[in-house]
């Protein structure tokens, strides 16, 4: 029973390794199943095990690249955090050294950003991404009510639009730098872009 398990549990990771390669190749749209079983070397039924179709499949790569960063954020949002803003500008720019180092993560990031079709009748993949950006929306925004309700956010900015900018700018950067076949120093330029946007989002008495 146990060797069972173990052998399902390695077969999972073929296949999700697979999937990586094949939608970052094709996009979401122009990839099937049957593609991922013959690049993992197993059969579409050992993938239904399982999976039930490419969106479960995309779900389950998005929740395996689950960033330390992300924990920290979680944490900050039910216990506090004395500088909000502080611990949004480290995180991001943390993220953004682990994707220069980790190229399987880069797939799977160019995947979200890049990799599927935003049309009006939106596929089952489309419809995941979406709703994974709407909760990383929804925690930097009560990060950022966190530093407002401290006072620290500058009258300029609501929790809404500073949220909305950060996010719009990571994932800008993001689909720029995988789009460009990775032109220009990621980390370089995303550090000066988050440092900048982050002092310009400070009250003036914070800075």
């Amino acid at each position: 029973m146990r060797r069972t398990k173990e052998d399902a549990a390695k077969t999972r990771e073929e296949v999700l390794a697979a999937a990586a390669e094949i939608f970052y190749e094709n996009g979401v749209s122009g990839s099937s199943l049957e593609k991922i079983a013959q690049r993992a070397g197993v059969t579409r039924g050992a993938i239904y095990w399982h999976f039930k179709d490419k969106a479960e499949v995309l779900t389950a790569l998005h929740s395996e690249i689950r960033l330390p960063q992300e924990a920290m954020v979680d944490y900050a949002i039910e216990h506090g955090h004395d500088d909000p803003l502080g611990l949004i500008e480290q995180g991001t720019i943390e993220v953004l050294q682990i994707l220069v180092d980790d190229e399987h993560q880069q797939r799977v990031f160019a995947i979200m950003i890049l990799g599927c079709e935003f049309t009006e009748h939106l596929s089952d993949a489309a419809q995941r991404i979406i709703t994974a950006n709407a909760e990383m929306f929804g925690k930097l925004q009560k990060l950022i009510e966190m530093a407002d309700e401290q006072s620290s956010l500058a009258p300029l900015w609501t929790a809404d639009s500073a949220a909305r900018a950060i996010q719009c700018s990571m994932n800008g950067l993001l689909a720029e730098w995988l789009r460009s076949g990775k032109s220009f120093p990621l980390v370089d330029i995303g550090e000066r872009l988050i440092r900048s946007l982050i002092r310009s989002m400070r009250d003036n008495e914070e800075r």
